[in-house]
């Protein structure tokens, strides 16, 4: 009797099931931790806006607002689940420990430059809203809010996926014999 390959409906099933633990997880914790995790990124965006120059931004204590002033008009942000780098930072550790693959090093070390990463982008979009709010209005605040801020949260996904994937990539030593060697004449030569 001859093996069993390893290709069949069983094996395609793994990475499914990893998938789907990464947004069951992912979800998870957004539900679980989204307040506390909130208003600790609401303390983190007053305090960098006003070590920034914003002296007039201020969170309201207990919660996940962030106010400044236009002029002498207040305005609010609110720090939502949807504003926070919580989910997005929570799906890259999770594709970095059980999608991506590699040792666990790797993994972790993929897992940790991705939250990094993405929450300190996240943060200071946040604080780049409160600066065109304060300077510009709130009008420009929500149009900055939504375009700019959108545009920059996905630019900074792609670049903490291309780290992730980054760190995975195996770095050969160079050969002591150097770049004249015949073996890589030969693996040029197979490529032309």
């Amino acid at each position: 009797m001859r093996p069993r390959p390893s290709v069949g409906p069983a094996r395609p099933l793994a990475p499914l099931l990893r998938v789907l633990a990464v947004i069951a997880a992912t979800l998870a914790l957004g539900h679980w931790a989204a307040g506390p995790v909130t208003r600790a990124e609401a303390a983190a965006t007053a305090a960098v806006a006003r070590w920034c120059g914003l002296d007039m931004v201020r969170q309201l204590p207990g919660t996940d607002l962030v106010h400044g002033f236009h002029g002498h008009q207040p305005f609010f942000i609110r720090i939502s689940p949807s504003c926070s780098a919580l989910t997005v930072a929570a799906a890259c550790a999770g594709v970095s420990l059980l999608i991506l693959g590699g040792t666990w090093h790797r993994r972790l070390t993929g897992a940790a430059v991705a939250v990094a990463v993405f929450g300190a982008a996240n943060l200071a979009r946040l604080v780049a809203v409160l600066w065109v709010g304060q300077g510009y209005g709130i009008p420009a605040m929500v149009g900055f809010h939504d375009w700019g801020g959108t545009l920059w949260s996905y630019l900074m996904l792609l670049v903490a996926v291309l780290l992730m994937v980054a760190l995975r990539i195996r770095r050969e030593p160079p050969s002591p014999s150097g770049p004249a060697s015949g073996s890589a004449g030969g693996s040029a030569g197979g490529l032309l």
